[in-house]
């Protein structure tokens, strides 16, 4: 940025302002003539030149013929904070007054003179004694004068004939600035208006800084017009800046269409880069407008006297024509200027053919609209997913602006300062508007139009995967509740995500030894957005079995018999797969009851800490062997031997015992049982009587059976006595 853009943008960010003269005086020179008449300069309306409006001047004047005989002065100063005295001001301090000077005076400028001064005091006339002749002044005012623009220099500062500004810049302290008209050599009357004069200082006030505070107008005469066949003019200049849209100032080229006429607005303080003007205006007598009718017609952006870039016209890329709202014959031309500026000067004529005068309507001057995308005409559109945001920020920021954001396009909630703006993630699935608006730094009344941007948030999936607990080694299913056909659901082994091992709705886990976590997401296949909470977390728990010991008990039972098994876990149950082979109790007593295999089983149930568990014991009942005795044997007293008859052996019996109640008779163990009868031994001594006795037969598997019976040793008959007589 060139050294003097930058020191106007830091001036308007540190804000500064006009400081106006506000005390003058005035001294006219001249020269006593036979009869004691006097030829002097003039000055009306003094007090107008120091009194803060903008319209009003002064008026310096000589009269014809006066060459070197009259003048002029008017001083311009400014005054102390406590209003006492003249106020020094340091040197090289620029300070601006703005005069006009008619077409008249375009070619004697060597009768007006521009410079500082100090030391400002009153003095009273002086004029010659009566009767004699010589020049001399009226009481009044003089000073020590600087002068900077005379004969040899003004030329170059004043090239036209209406109002303009000229900055002078003092290289010593001064107490103000001071115009002075003379008599010229072509005795020309010369008079030039004197508005005002300023210095800009730094001031804590808010100001309107786009304000147009003056205006300028006059002709410039061209090399062909020439100065004195100027004929144009600018009728009510002020009407431009008054914000009444229906007056107007009148640019006339009049009869000399090769000089220019212009008009220039002076702004409050300088703009910021792309700031946009807009001039309503319109040609006299109605009709349309467009830019091809604007020939000649030229805007001329300046700051600090200089052009500020190149200047807009007809041809103009930038140029934006169209009807003024609710009128058929106004328009705003708008335009946005890159410079920085701080006046822009609307000429027109210099051309044959031109357009012969233009209705200058209002001249303004916007802030740049704030936007956050590079295209200004496309619309900010962001989309999110619920519990996520986005930061929308201004594209286009300027210096010495400040960008506020608002939930409503009028008034509103002040939501953030700054240049950019992250709504909540908090916020409900929704659309919602946004506004953000441009104010200038210690500026009033300038602001622009609000931007809108748009969020759209989108509602997330909702995703419930229950867990669950498995006991060691066995598998689940995991399954998302109430499954949307719309969400995708993929499934990881890792918190971090990364490629899906599986994607549905369920999941059938391997047969599981130790706790595992899996990790679920639901993705709305429209939208893409993802559940709340990132990758949901998916426990599979596992429970060992309980330590649970084989029971203790025996392999294999002959029917008919009993055993108690035992199991040193407590709270079991016990249990038989086949209550035909073999039954048991809750102490564990089990009873045999017919042949075959059978399952004896001492089940625990879940806890809290294990899975329950079921153990096992295979258990062989084996047969009793059978056997049908015949009738019961007898034996007479006095015999030794008999036989035990039996039929129908089953079950394989191998051998037999056979014991007596009382031990009363000779007991037999484990004998090989000999087919169809067993032999009974008994003494032969053996008292008659009925005995008890049990037969046990053995099988193979050592199961046996017992069976009763009796045995009888009868009474022998005594023999009778014969006698033979």
């Amino acid at each position: 940025m060139p050294a003097y853009l930058y020191a106007q943008v830091t001036a308007q960010c540190e804000n500064t302002k006009r400081t106006y003269a506000d005390f003058q005086g005035s001294i006219q020179y001249g020269f006593k003539i036979l009869g004691g008449s006097l030829i002097m300069g003039t000055i009306a309306d003094a007090p107008n030149a120091v009194n803060g409006q903008v319209r009003d001047a002064s008026t310096l004047g000589v009269g014809l013929g006066l060459a070197g005989l009259a003048s002029s002065t008017q001083f311009l100063q400014f005054t102390n904070s406590s209003g006492t005295g003249p106020r020094s001001i340091p040197a090289n301090t620029p300070v601006t007054v703005k005069i006009s000077l008619p077409t008249e005076v375009l070619s004697v400028l060597s009768g007006v003179e521009i410079g500082s001064f100090t030391n400002l005091q009153s003095i009273g006339a002086d004029w010659p004694l009566l009767g004699l002749l010589g020049p001399g002044h009226d009481a009044g005012y003089t000073a020590t004068m600087n002068p900077i623009y005379n004969s040899t220099n003004i030329a170059g500062v004043i090239s036209g004939s209406g109002e303009v500004e000229i900055t002078v810049t003092p290289n010593q302290v001064y107490n103000g600035i001071y115009v002075k008209v003379s008599g010229n050599l072509l005795s020309v009357a010369l008079s030039a208006k004197v508005f005002h004069a300023y210095i800009m200082e730094a001031t804590t006030e808010k100001i309107d800084c786009d304000e147009v505070i003056d205006v300028l107008s006059g002709v410039q005469p061209s090399i062909v017009g020439g100065v004195l066949n100027v004929t144009g003019k600018v009728t009510d200049p002020f009407n431009s800046i008054d914000n009444d849209k229906d007056s107007y100032a009148l640019m006339d080229v009049g009869l000399s269409v090769l000089n220019k006429i212009f008009l220039t607005a002076i702004f409050n303080k300088p703009s910021q880069p792309k700031d946009s003007v807009s001039i309503i205006l319109s040609k006299p007598g109605g009709g349309l407008l467009d830019l091809s009718l604007l020939t000649g017609f030229t805007i001329q952006p300046y700051l600090n006297g200089a052009k500020a870039g190149d200047p807009f016209n007809n041809v103009g890329t930038f140029l934006n024509l169209r009807l003024f709202p609710g009128s058929t014959d106004k328009y705003v031309l708008t335009f946005p200027i890159t410079e920085v500026y701080d006046r822009l000067e609307i000429t027109t004529g210099g051309l044959a053919g031109v357009l012969g005068s233009i209705r200058i309507y209002d001249i303004r001057r916007k802030l740049a609209n704030p936007r956050t995308l590079v295209d200004p005409a496309a619309e900010d559109i962001r989309t999110v997913c619920e519990g996520t945001t986005t930061t929308f920020a201004v594209n286009n920021p300027q210096d010495c602006t400040e960008y506020k954001w608002y939930d409503a396009e009028t008034g509103g909630t002040l939501l953030n300062t700054g240049l950019s703006y992250t709504p909540p993630s908090t916020l409900a699935a929704g659309e919602y508007n946004y506004y953000v608006q441009a104010s200038r730094t210690y500026c009033i009344a300038a602001t622009s139009e609000r931007l809108r941007v748009k969020l759209k948030v989108n509602p997330l999936p909702t995703l419930i995967v229950p867990g669950a607990t498995v006991c060691s080694g066995s598998s689940t299913t995991l399954a998302v509740t109430n499954p949307d056909a719309g969400f995708t659901y993929n499934w990881f082994t890792s918190s971090s995500g990364g490629t899906p091992f599986t994607v549905g709705t369920n999941y059938v886990t391997p047969g599981l030894t130790a706790a595992t976590t899996y990790y679920v997401e639901a993705v709305n296949t429209l939208t893409g957005c993802k559940n709340a909470g990132g990758l949901k977390a998916v426990e599979v728990k596992v429970k060992q079995y309980a330590p649970v010991p084989a029971i203790a008990g025996i392999a294999t039972m002959c029917g008919g018999t009993t055993a108690t098994f035992t199991n040193a876990y407590p709270n079991g149950t016990w249990s038989s797969s086949d209550a035909g082979i073999a039954t048991v109790d809750a102490a564990g007593l089990v009873t045999a009851i017919g042949a075959g295999n059978v399952v004896i089983s001492y089940t625990i149930a879940d806890d809290a800490t294990y899975c329950g568990k079921k153990v096992d014991f295979n258990l062989a009942v084996n047969p009793q062997p059978n056997l049908i005795l015949g009738p019961d044997p007898g034996i007479c007293e006095g015999l030794s031997s008999t036989k035990l008859t039996y039929t129908n052996p089953v079950f394989n019996p191998v051998s037999y015992s056979i014991s007596w109640a009382g031990n009363l008779l000779p007991a037999v163990t484990d004998q090989t049982l000999p087919a169809n009868e067993i032999n009974i031994n008994i003494p032969s001594n053996t008292p008659v009587a009925v005995y008890q006795g049990n037969l046990t037969i053995k099988n193979a598997n050592g199961c046996e059976r017992t069976i009763p019976f009796s045995f009888r040793v009868k009474l022998v008959p005594h023999k009778p006595t014969v006698s033979i007589n």
